[in-house]
């Protein structure tokens, strides 16, 4: 009967954990895909009943948030999206491109095995219109230069990374040169890799990076 009521509660235990994390990213979708507007404080009641929660389980969401980043609460106004700043820009990209360079140098000579996927995602980037897809597929770019990094733990901090800077790059790849710069810087990081010169690799991605940095900098106001 213990044992029965153990199974019971960790069942019950199991079910708010999906529950949570499923609310957690359903608001940050929101957050991310612009439904929840930078700098606009957050209709709880409102979203609760989109959501079909309690206002419980969401304010709990908006915390976790919060300390991610993406919200900020106040006594006053409850919560609000973060805007989109020059600060964050200046501070995710450097750190971004930082760690894909130390995640490319630990591939070694296996990142040539990527080269023909490489390849075909940017093929694919070089014709798409829609800035949604554009994003999927220059995440699936990066994520497959670097597939074969050994450390999980790096790997993990750049996807956290990649993660925070969503709504800075889909407002990148609304432009369409802009996406003809990255499918063009992409096939330099390519030629690198396939000819086994990671120094040149290494430059090359940095340089990727920080053109979207210095780009996105104009359009949020900073010159």
């Amino acid at each position: 009967m213990k044992a029965s009521l153990l199974q019971s509660r960790q069942a019950s235990d199991n079910g708010r954990i999906p529950l949570r994390t499923d609310l957690r990213r359903k608001v940050l979708e929101r957050i991310l895909n612009g439904k929840l507007s930078p700098g606009v404080r957050v209709n709880e009641s409102r979203l609760a009943k989109e959501l079909s929660v309690s206002r419980t389980p969401l304010r709990e969401a908006l915390f976790q948030l919060e300390r991610e980043g993406f919200v900020r609460s106040d006594r006053d106004r409850g919560f609000s999206v973060e805007p989109m700043s020059a600060r964050e820009i200046r501070e995710l990209y450097p750190m971004l491109w930082t760690l894909e360079c130390l995640a490319l140098r630990l591939c070694g000579p296996r990142a040539t095995l990527t080269v023909p996927s490489l390849t075909r995602l940017n093929n694919e980037l070089r014709t798409t219109r829609n800035p949604k897809r554009a994003l999927i597929l220059d995440n699936s770019w990066h994520e497959t230069l670097l597939a074969s990094c050994p450390n999980r733990r790096l790997q993990d901090a750049i996807q956290g990374l990649r993660l925070a800077i969503r709504r800075y790059e889909l407002l990148y790849m609304r432009e369409l040169p802009l996406i003809n710069v990255s499918v063009h810087q992409h096939q330099e990081i390519i030629k690198a890799v396939k000819d086994g010169d990671t120094a040149l690799a290494l430059e090359k991605l940095e340089e990727n990076w920080r053109f979207s940095m210095e780009e996105l900098l104009v359009r949020v106001g900073e010159p």
